[in-house]
């Protein structure tokens, strides 16, 4: 019989032990989105997409549909016109009380809400919850170091959050992991994904700087031609009334935003000086100088070429939660492309140590509690996770060294080329 040494048995029993606390993580997040569904389904009496009247429910989709709908009308700056577009929505839910869903999204993505709105409403938010949950699992499958990552994080309550109510993060998700997939190897096909990016503008903010500091100008001009494209495109279709409409309807919506009764559910820096009672300018203040200081950590980590590409997706991609102050908990199923960078670098450096899962675990607590209390606990992940990818680098910046066989100028060194084909 084969006997086993004592540091055999040692690796042995932490194989077990690591498998055990899989299990745990896999069983505590499919008991997360089990609850969500229960609760969801409790506040909708009827059904997830529509009523038993099959009228369509009140969520966030109803303003991609009606904008979508004045745009098939030949109206496209309609769903700029805030009265207008309220009364659709009533319309729509056959509800006068129901919650108005702004349109605060510059005029190419109306494009989509178009196709979107050719389509009964029910179709066209399963479609969309559906497509873009597929799209956000594309590039979690190509990150993930092993199956069972994956399985995981596409479980984790993000993405769920999201899906459920018909936003867009999995759709933003999925141009920042396809983008940032695709950079190495790719430039063109990245800046075309960072470009796309543009109909959230707020979430690309971080973009350029890492592009500059990387020294990746292919990306950097196949972005600007994207965006370029993309305005040209809309003028050509709609017209310039939308784009002259678009500030205003910004400068509405964060009005509103800074006198809301509800500021937990703002996921910013921004957002917890409010739910605290910290005056506004204060609270404005602190934001700009968080993303000063994220400015000046990307420009720093992107430049190096001693650190993994995995970390530097990684610290992008959770940066990216924490820039803006206009940030709500359906924006955070980035978080997850940013851990499923992490978990592959660790997989690849080594043994995921209990801490790392118990980090990553607290991490996706505080977002699925987001609404459980009167601060964000969003933003308390977002840190959270900033905090552990900050750890990971410095780690790997003073441990790690290029070996004398790899060129300095080597883009691909550290992580990336590790990724599944």
């Amino acid at each position: 019989m084969l006997q086993h040494t004592a540091p055999q048995r040692i690796a042995a029993a932490g194989d077990r032990l690591s498998s055990i606390n899989w299990v745990v993580v896999i069983a505590a997040t499919l008991i997360a989105i089990w609850a969500l569904t229960l609760g969801s389904s409790i506040g909708m009496k009827g059904g997830w997409l529509i009523d038993a009247n099959g009228v369509a429910q009140n969520n966030d989709f109803n303003n991609v549909y009606t904008a979508g709908q004045f745009v098939l009308q030949g109206e496209p700056g309609a769903a700029y016109d805030w009265e207008r577009h309220k009364q659709a929505q009533i319309a729509l839910t056959q509800n006068p009380n129901s919650t108005f869903f702004p349109w605060p999204y510059p005029p190419m993505f109306l494009f989509v809400a178009s196709l979107l709105a050719l389509m009964p409403y029910a179709v066209s938010m399963f479609t969309w919850s559906a497509g873009t949950l597929a799209l956000f699992a594309l590039p979690l499958w190509r990150i993930a170091a092993r199956p069972a990552h994956f399985a995981i994080l596409l479980a984790l309550p993000a993405v769920w959050l999201n899906t459920y109510v018909g936003q867009n993060g999995a759709f933003t998700a999925a141009l920042i992991g396809l983008a940032l997939l695709a950079l190495p190897t790719r430039p063109v096909l990245a800046g075309i994904f960072i470009g796309l990016l543009s109909y959230k503008p707020h979430l690309g903010l971080l973009f350029p700087i890492a592009l500059i500091a990387a020294g990746q100008w292919r990306a950097f001009v196949a972005a600007g031609v994207t965006v370029t494209a993309l305005i040209v495109a809309t003028i050509l279709a709609y017209g310039v009334a939308p784009w002259l409409a678009w500030p205003g309807q910004l400068e509405q919506v964060m009005a509103i935003v800074k006198v809301a009764d509800t500021p937990e559910r703002l996921q910013s820096l921004f957002g917890l000086s409010m739910s605290l009672g910290i005056p506004t300018s204060v609270g404005t203040a602190a934001q700009f100088a968080l993303t000063l200081m994220l400015v000046a950590g990307i420009a720093w980590t992107w430049h190096r070429k001693d650190i993994p590409y995995d970390l530097k997706a990684g610290l992008l991609a959770t940066a990216v939660t924490l820039a803006s102050p206009y940030q709500f908990v359906y924006d955070l199923p980035v978080l997850t492309i940013a851990q499923a960078f992490l978990l592959h670098h660790i997989s690849s450096a080594g043994r995921i140590s209990a801490i790392d899962i118990a980090t990553l675990f607290i991490v996706n607590a505080c977002v699925f509690l987001f609404a459980a209390t009167s601060v964000p606990l969003g933003i308390v992940g977002c840190a959270g996770l900033l905090a552990f990818t900050i750890h990971k680098i410095i780690s790997a910046a003073s441990l790690s060294r290029p070996p004398a066989t790899a060129t300095a100028h080597d883009p691909h060194h550290g992580g990336i080329c590790d990724l599944k084909a």
